[in-house]
């Protein structure tokens, strides 16, 4: 028995390890070209290039200019409003230069924000980018920072590997009754797998893959959509409730759990005179949101529910009825 749990065991913490790393999706930003010439009162145009490398769908994109001064880009903002996982797409710009901008390099402040779900929470990213910029009456060629990089002819050998490997193991479980090499080839299979990818320069889409694995696996809850039905448990300990309660639901218009938060919060307080609240729209009041850690180094997590009087925050609606009560300071 302790043959195969161990490597079960083995697995699991890869992948749940695997999963963690994917938790952070990212976009990854490339110009083209990488560094801009402009005529002072004259006009360029450069391309960025967005590169999503994760599993998580990045939503409305916006690129906009926040400095310095004498330079305004087109189109203003610049807005992806869907980027699929593991795909890309380019926004081509037009930067205009005052003339009265003296010959010299500067750095171009571009402000990008995006937002992305993860089940049951959502999160919103804000990134800043530097382009170079020459401001010259010499025209200046500069390559693109967009090499293509080229495939190993050995591409099919670690996946041949892998299925000899499956291969091998079943014929030791099906003729000499050995189970444990199956567990072993899972452990290899998934240890390599993420080394090939890394080889290829695609650690993110391996650990990508091991986090939609790993996600089917424990069966992680999709957003809640549906309107929540209270417990008649719950409703029996919301009438105990004795002292006055506020709480703040923060949300945002991105946000695909929000509705359901806020639903539960207000089915709660119609059972009780004791529960008041309030719904901060994060995107509007951010200050206030990053008072009470909602929005943390630019990211942004919601939905969120804060009790105002000791301060404690709930996020995401996994297992929210019972969360909620927790948070209340009653129990079913």
């Amino acid at each position: 028995m302790m043959k195969r749990i161990l490597p079960l065991t083995l697995a699991g913490i890869l992948l749940a390890a695997l999963a963690a790393a994917a938790q952070e999706p990212t976009l990854t930003f490339f110009f083209d070209p990488g560094e801009v010439t402009v005529t002072p009162g004259g006009e360029a145009g450069f391309r960025l290039v967005i590169e999503n490398s994760s599993v998580h769908e990045a939503d409305d994109v916006t690129v906009t200019l926040k400095g310095p001064e004498g330079f305004s880009i087109r189109p203003a903002p610049g807005v992806i409003e869907q980027l699929a996982p593991f795909t890309n797409e380019g926004i081509d710009f037009t930067l205009s230069a005052s003339s009265d901008l003296p010959h010299n390099r500067y750095e171009l402040l571009l402000q990008v924000v995006y937002t992305y779900c993860i089940d049951v929470s959502c999160f919103q990213i804000d990134d800043e980018l530097t382009l170079p910029v020459m401001v010259s009456e010499e025209e200046i060629m500069v390559s693109p920072i967009l090499p293509q990089g080229k495939r190993s002819p050995l591409i099919w050998l670690a996946p041949t590997l892998g299925v000899l490997l499956i291969l091998g193991s079943i014929l030791l479980w099906r003729f000499v009754g050995l189970t444990l090499p199956l567990y072993l080839v899972l452990v290899l299979l998934i240890a390599g797998g993420l080394t090939y990818g890394v080889v290829l320069k695609q650690h993110e889409q391996a650990q990508g893959i091991a986090a939609v694995l790993c996600t089917s696996c424990v069966g992680i809850e999709e957003a809640k959509h549906e309107t929540p039905k209270l417990d008649p448990f719950t409703i029996s300990a919301l009438a105990r409730l004795e002292e006055d309660v506020e709480l703040i639901v923060f949300y945002a218009p991105w946000c695909h759990s929000c509705p359901y938060a806020e639903a539960m919060v207000e089915a709660m307080a119609a059972q009780t005179e004791h529960i008041t609240y309030h719904f901060i729209n994060v995107d509007e009041q951010r200050d206030l949101a990053v008072s009470y850690g909602i929005v943390r180094s630019n990211r942004t997590v919601v939905p969120a529910i804060l009790r105002l009087e000791t301060g404690e925050v709930l996020f995401g609606v996994g297992e929210l009825e019972e969360r909620l009560l927790s948070l209340l300071g009653v129990e079913k």
